[in-house]
């Protein structure tokens, strides 16, 4: 649904790092707004070796991975430590249980298995419960990677009147989260970050973001915007992007290697002032799935090629970029 555009533009950010709960400050010229912060912990597994790794995998679900869907990238090199490609797949699997879209948990698995098929560097992830993270998200990405360390963090979406973290209809937190890889001799630790918008729409979820910061090697975030109204999407999305990750840079002391995925809500459209495009900071790239799924990445990535990967048991394709990282 659209609404006509009348929300100004947020600029805001917090964060929490490794339990340490940081409040940053928006840019002078943005109207200072309170943020609720919570801690965001993150989850590392060590490397596994592909023996354990292939154990782990019978043991924990005891089911087939499916075969490899078209135009998977098993094969190809992952390239040396100085360049080496860096891949980065957005998903959204509509797995809260309360959507329309929802498919009995069936998304989990085949975004799992997409997952451990094309490799990728990051995953970013929306409309997941905490628990898809432990039980087959970060373990596909672990048996993809079996000499390398990966890691997760997870932010809820909020509730609006009790400020407690919006739940699946299984009970746990619904949120979006972040997933990625670290090669084994690059790994220093990961740190946290978590955030919450203050324009949100008249709805009752208050849209969050999640980032984490693999230490020396890079930065990504994961968001969800809000699907009542483009203008409020919009703002969001600029928080995001002009304040809250460069925020988030400047505490961590980093440039570049950043990488934004996410459902924005958004199109890109020229001809509407809800343009995706609009959200780009200077010295950044977007790319999108052609609907409302968008990548933005640093410059000091080089970018390569896009594909989409039709899925059966959410509403959104798998969308993954192709970066090579310096």
């Amino acid at each position: 649904m659209r609404i006509p555009r009348s929300a100004r533009r947020l600029t805001a950010a917090v964060a929490a790092v490794c339990g340490l709960v940081l409040a940053l400050a928006p840019p002078a010229a943005a109207e200072p707004a309170p943020v609720t912060v919570e801690p965001l912990p993150v989850t590392a597994v060590a490397p596994m070796g592909a023996k354990a790794a292939a154990l782990t995998a019978r043991a924990r679900s005891g089911r087939a991975r499916s075969a490899a869907p078209a135009g998977a990238a098993r094969g190809e090199p992952a390239g040396t430590l100085a360049a080496r490609r860096f891949h980065e797949l957005q998903l959204n699997l509509c797995n809260s249980g309360h959507a329309g879209c929802y498919a009995d948990g069936l998304a989990v698995y085949e975004g799992g298995d997409l997952i451990y098929y094309l490799a990728p560097d990051l995953v970013t992830l929306n409309e997941i419960c905490a628990g898809d993270l432990p039980a087959y998200l970060q373990p596909s990405l672990a048996e993809a990677w079996p000499d390398d360390w990966t890691y997760s963090v997870f932010y809820p979406a909020l509730n609006k009147q009790t400020g407690a973290p919006i739940t699946c209809t299984n009970g746990d937190s619904f949120g979006n989260a972040v997933l990625g890889r670290v090669p084994v001799a690059l790994w220093q630790g990961v740190n946290g970050w978590a955030g919450e918008y203050t324009t949100q729409d008249s709805g009752n979820e208050k849209r969050t973001f999640a980032c984490a910061y693999a230490i020396g090697d890079h930065l990504s975030c994961a968001t969800h915007l809000s699907a009542a109204s483009e203008p409020i999407a919009l703002a969001q999305c600029q928080a995001l992007m002009f304040s809250a990750v460069p925020a988030i840079r400047s505490a961590e002391g980093i440039s570049g290697k950043t990488v934004v995925g996410g459902d924005f809500n958004l199109e890109y459209d020229t001809s509407d002032p809800e343009n995706a495009q609009n959200c780009v900071p200077g010295g950044n790239t977007r790319k999108g799935d052609g609907d409302v799924q968008h990548v933005i990445f640093s410059n000091d990535l080089t970018f390569g090629s896009t594909s989409k990967y039709g899925l059966t048991y959410t509403d959104h394709d798998g969308f993954l970029v192709r970066l090579t990282k310096p």
